[in-house]
């Protein structure tokens, strides 16, 4: 009988082992509760981002740029991830430009200097009424250039979910800036580096003139 218990519980050991070990293997698709070489923790979180191992806009890393929201810009937590679509970007220019999605809920970020010819044209919008953020093709959050757009697109989810009310489309653009900007300097990037957006730039963009 004692010989029947020892293996009962030395199996039960091996499956939790193994279940340890796939939970694991799965987080750290993009995202890890662990740093090692080569990852950047997230402050005010648990995770860590490795992008050599991108493999697009996964729950996991869902839920880790919303932890982060929250604990940098005192963002309430949501528990309702926005849908992600990758698609053309005629297809996203469509949806900004034709008012397809309501003003409050589309935004055009500046193309890249450091993206190729292919990406310097691409936009993101988040619908409200959808709950859908809108990624060009090509996007697989491979870069600190690529998930800043998500940052960004994850504060309008936020906002929206929230609530919160701006005086003006431009105003409720402010706070998705800076945390675009604070993400990419956790990568010594930049709005300015990256995007070419200076502070008078951004005072245009996120000031309501009327």
């Amino acid at each position: 009988m004692g010989d029947i218990f020892k293996k009962f519980w030395c199996w039960i050991a091996f499956l939790a082992v193994a279940v340890v070990s796939t939970a694991s293997g799965q987080e750290r698709a993009i995202v890890s509760d662990q740093t090692k070489q080569g990852e950047i923790k997230i402050p005010g979180t648990d995770y860590a981002v490795w992008l050599e191992a991108a493999k697009g806009p996964t729950a996991t890393l869902l839920t880790a740029i919303e932890t982060w929201l929250s604990s940098q810009f005192d963002l309430p937590a949501i528990e309702s991830h926005p849908r992600i679509e990758i698609v053309t970007s005629e297809k996203i220019l469509a949806l900004r430009y034709r008012g397809l999605l309501p003003n409050g809920g589309t935004e055009r970020p500046l193309s890249s200097r450091s993206a190729t010819s292919s990406e310097s044209d691409t936009v993101a919008v988040y619908s409200d009424s959808a709950h859908t953020i809108y990624l060009p093709e090509g996007w697989t959050g491979g870069t600190a250039v690529e998930l800043s757009l998500l940052v960004h697109e994850m504060v309008h989810h936020v906002q929206h979910l929230a609530g919160l009310k701006y005086e003006c489309p431009q105003e409720r653009e402010r706070l998705a800036y800076l945390a675009q900007d604070r993400w990419l300097n956790l990568f010594d990037h930049s709005l300015a580096q990256d995007f070419d957006l200076d502070a008078f730039s951004l005072l245009v963009k996120t000031k309501c003139f009327y």
